[in-house]
């Protein structure tokens, strides 16, 4: 016990007479602490900034010689900040402020830089499939201007399927369809017309594909039955046809329109 009391009272004047030389040992421990963690952090900022100036310039070989140290210190904020690079090359490209070529060449040198290629290569799909996607669009316009509107309407959906919210190319879809449906019409009624009524119903069947329960189909599958049966054909249809060739293509009226004026006097 009193060799206890002796060491404890030991250790009090031990303290007592270093109490001074430990406070600043331990005040110089803490000092280096932060002096290191400031050296290292300085380090990495340094390595990332030059990863940053030699990307810049395209100096893949001067990149190549921080490559290992970037990435084992810094590679995922490096990534990051590459990820976000081809993000804003996608976004610029979308908005048409940068050519397909500028926009993969951009991708592909970023790529080059990566760490982890494949967060750049998603960007690069996406380029290509804009990239196709306005290609495909363009020919369905091609088409819409020879008033080819069943292939116009298939390239336009085409398009939508790649980007369900382009909204131009669904609003020229449904107009392709539209027009495309009243081509359709005005076949079958042709065939009506000159007493082809097999062809006739066949192209109705066609048209009521396209837009099931349409009323004029309807009406005109019943008057080729009609005719087929009894022997006898309705003027009116002339009249219709020839008021959708005319009004229609003026944009006065849609083909209900027409229709309710003509059969619903």
């Amino acid at each position: 016990m009193m060799k206890m009391k002796e060491r404890v009272e030991w250790l009090k004047q031990w303290f007592q007479l270093y109490k001074k030389q430990l406070l600043i040992g331990i005040l110089a421990l803490i000092v280096m602490f932060m002096i290191g963690v400031f050296a290292f952090n300085y380090q990495l900022k340094k390595v990332f900034n030059q990863a940053i100036t030699y990307y810049q310039e395209n100096d893949l070989f001067g990149f190549e010689e921080i490559r290992y140290d970037l990435y084992a210190k810094q590679g995922e904020a490096f990534d990051a900040f590459l990820t976000q690079e081809a993000l804003e090359t996608f976004e610029k490209f979308k908005a048409e402020d940068m050519s397909y070529y500028e926009a993969i060449g951009i991708a592909k040198r970023i790529e080059s830089f990566a760490n982890k290629s494949s967060n750049i290569q998603s960007f690069q799909e996406q380029i290509e499939q804009l990239n196709q996607s306005r290609k495909v669009f363009e020919k369905a316009e091609s088409f819409a201007i020879n008033k080819e509107w069943e292939q116009a309407y298939y390239h336009y959906q085409q398009v939508i399927e790649w980007d369900p919210n382009y909204e131009k190319a669904q609003q020229l879809a449904d107009s392709a369809k539209r027009w495309w449906i009243q081509d359709v019409l005005v076949e079958a009624v042709t065939y009506y017309e000159e007493g082809d009524y097999e062809q006739s119903l066949t192209t109705i069947e066609k048209g009521l594909e396209l837009s099931p329960n349409h009323e004029a189909f309807v009406d005109l599958q019943e008057a080729v039955n009609v005719a087929m049966t009894e022997g006898q054909k309705e003027d009116k249809w002339t009249e219709f046809k020839d008021k959708i060739t005319s009004s229609i293509q003026s944009g006065i009226e849609n083909i209900q329109g027409v229709f309710n004026k003509i059969f619903k006097k």
